[in-house]
């Protein structure tokens, strides 16, 4: 069975260059099922079909969209603290799009896609051995990671601070149609999650990217 994994962040982007750096995975957290990735988890997978295997077919995504890689890995590795990537964007939309994203602060976290080859169901928690990893994502939302104090919604000014972002981002960005379309239905969706006796002005009135459209 396909399983996304705990998400972590970025360790480094140089836009220019087109060079992302990160983690996809973290050892030794649980996560929100339950699962812990045991360090070696991913060795047999990064020997086989890491970027410098025989037969590299790894892929780095977005938001575990098949459809839609993002960035060649260069570089995967087990460190101490997890599964380290090193990754270039690719030179069409989505890529450039992407690193837009991560330096807008809009993209911050990670997963996976794995199957599981070996796990021993513990009193604390699924311990995973060995996984056949699949891909390393990209998340445009938050990930389930026990490590990190956001797993859902904190609080509505949270919330707020995200849309504010968000707005500022499409307000003041280069990013073709298709993301701002995707970033405009992401405020859209927060909105939703405010309650409704404080969510009325920002129902009523129009995102931005909706402003600049009936602009035009």
């Amino acid at each position: 069975m396909l399983t996304k994994g705990i998400n972590q962040g970025f360790k480094d982007v140089d836009v220019k260059q087109g060079i992302v750096t990160g983690y996809f995975a973290h050892f030794g957290s649980k996560d929100s099922d339950g699962d812990i990735i045991v360090a070696g988890a991913f060795a047999k997978s990064i020997r086989e079909n890491g970027p410098e295997s025989n037969h590299p077919r790894i892929k780095h995504l977005l938001d575990h969209n098949k459809k839609n890689a993002i960035a060649k890995i260069t570089v995967l590795k087990e460190d101490d603290f997890g599964l380290y990537y090193e990754s270039k964007a690719g030179r069409h939309t989505a890529g450039q799009d992407f690193l837009k994203m991560v330096e807008d602060g809009i993209i911050t976290e990670h997963s996976h896609g794995y199957i599981t080859l070996k796990e021993q169901q513990k009193a604390d928690a699924n311990y995973i051995y060995e996984n056949i990893l699949l891909e390393g994502s990209s998340l445009q939302f938050w990930g389930a990671n026990a490590n990190t104090p956001i797993i859902g919604i904190k609080s509505e000014i949270e919330v707020i601070a995200t849309i504010t972002m968000l707005e500022k981002a499409l307000r003041n960005a280069t990013y073709t149609d298709e993301t701002c379309i995707q970033l405009n239905e992401r405020i859209k969706s927060l909105s939703s999650l405010l309650k409704p006796a404080k969510t009325t002005s920002v129902e009523q009135k129009p995102t931005v990217y909706e402003s600049i459209i009936n602009g035009l």
